[in-house]
């Protein structure tokens, strides 16, 4: 089956698997036999038949970058040595996600790169800043909200190096940018909802009482129950494309019918986790059913992509993406329409806003009446169109005045 360096490793068991072939094939390489080999060996080491130390360790930009952070805080840093001692500062709190870490790093780049990675930190002043924002805005046509998540980081690089009494005073201190604030109001029904629901179920149900040793269907079985899953999951909770791509296989507690999120961190990006509870019979069956047919892993993540490691979000993604195409081609359908339509949900059913705030995981309230009076102003003017007691009286009346 396969031969790498001249060896037949179908003619040796796995215990006398050169370390160095495995070595090999676990690099990046685009040589069509290391491939094989490296999707092979990682067969192995999901299946416990091979130690998980030979798995390739992934090496970001990112960490390369930290490697260089000079040993002590200098005076008269310049950028480049800055950015290093300030990323290195994130990467050591552990309660930050991944993506706020890269966030920070390329936003806090360009913009070294834009003034010039060796001019000193201290010579940064608020027009080096104004004109980066509007370099942004003019060239790479940045919106004003994307200009206040770059000014946020900005302003939280300067002020770290301020409580490290490195400079004075922080230079994006009276820098303001106006946010628009824009809610979506569109949302999905209950009746579009369960459409999709249903059509994620029919899906799996093709292979439900299929008992093969067929690897293809086996691998088609299993990824339509992680998709039914998936859909139950999101519309029942409303979670975040990363909150549900970070679930755990014991996030769900079947006994006491809840669910642990890690959820969106505050202006600090520190994640903020919650217990809410998930009583849907539906959404329970979907994913005791996934469990009992997920392969075995040596990753804890809950949802995993058809080579058993930990599915990100864009895999989330395609997973709506595919039911999009299927039901709603001219419609859009994401995560986050899904979400909004579960908040419609709960604020049509009356549901406390107190109570809607903790199910979404929000910081404060005004983020969740934002939504929640949005929704309930629709709903009630829907409500109001269609029972209104003077609807015909106001009819006849403007047909005779137009006369």
């Amino acid at each position: 089956m396969l031969k790498i360096i001249t060896i037949d490793v179908d003619e040796l068991t796995v215990s006398q698997i050169p370390d160095k072939v495995i070595r090999d094939c676990m690099r990046n390489s685009a040589n069509y036999t290391h491939v094989r080999g490296r999707r092979f060996f990682k067969f192995l080491i999901h299946g416990n038949m091979l130690d998980s130390r030979y798995l390739p360790v992934y090496a970001s930009k990112i960490r390369t970058f930290i490697e260089q952070t000079p040993e002590l805080p200098v005076d008269h840093l310049n950028l480049e040595q800055a950015c290093r001692i300030f990323l290195n500062h994130l990467c050591q709190e552990n309660t930050l996600r991944y993506e706020a870490v890269r966030s920070n790093y390329y936003n806090i780049i360009s913009f070294s790169q834009f003034v010039g990675p060796k001019k000193k930190i201290s010579a940064i002043t608020r027009d080096d800043i104004i004109g980066y924002l509007n370099h942004l805005e003019i060239e790479h046509g940045y919106s004003p909200n994307s200009k206040v998540a770059v000014l946020t980081t900005l302003r939280r690089f300067f002020g770290f190096f301020v409580s490290q009494k490195l400079i004075k005073h922080n230079p994006t201190g009276n820098i303001r940018i106006k946010k628009v604030k824009k809610i979506d109001k569109t949302a999905f029904s209950e009746e579009e909802l369960t459409l999709i629901l249903t059509a994620a179920y029919l899906n799996y149900q093709q292979y439900e009482n299929i008992v093969t040793v067929d690897s293809i269907l086996t691998l088609k079985r299993w990824l339509a129950a992680r998709d039914w899953a998936i859909i139950c999951l999101l519309i029942c909770t409303g979670l975040r494309s990363k909150e549900i791509a970070s679930l755990k296989t014991d996030s769900i507690d079947f006994r006491e019918r809840v669910i642990k999120i890690e959820g969106k961190g505050d202006n600090t990006y520190r994640i903020r986790e919650r217990i809410i509870p998930l009583t849907e019979p539906v959404a329970l069956s979907a994913v005791e059913i996934y469990l009992k047919l997920r392969p075995a892993s040596i990753f804890d993540h809950l949802f995993l992509s058809a080579r058993i490691e930990p599915l990100k979000t864009c895999g989330f993604a395609k997973v709506i993406k595919n039911m999009k195409k299927k039901l709603f081609p001219q419609k859009r359908l994401t995560i986050t329409q899904i979400r909004k339509s579960f908040v419609s949900l709960c604020a049509q059913k009356g549901i406390d806003d107190q109570v809607l705030r903790k199910i979404m995981g929000h910081s404060t309230l005004a983020t969740t009446m934002r939504y929640y009076l949005t929704v309930r102003e629709q709903y009630l003017k829907e409500v109001w169109e269609k029972n209104n007691p003077l609807l015909y009286f106001s009819k006849r009346e403007f047909e005779e005045w137009t006369i």
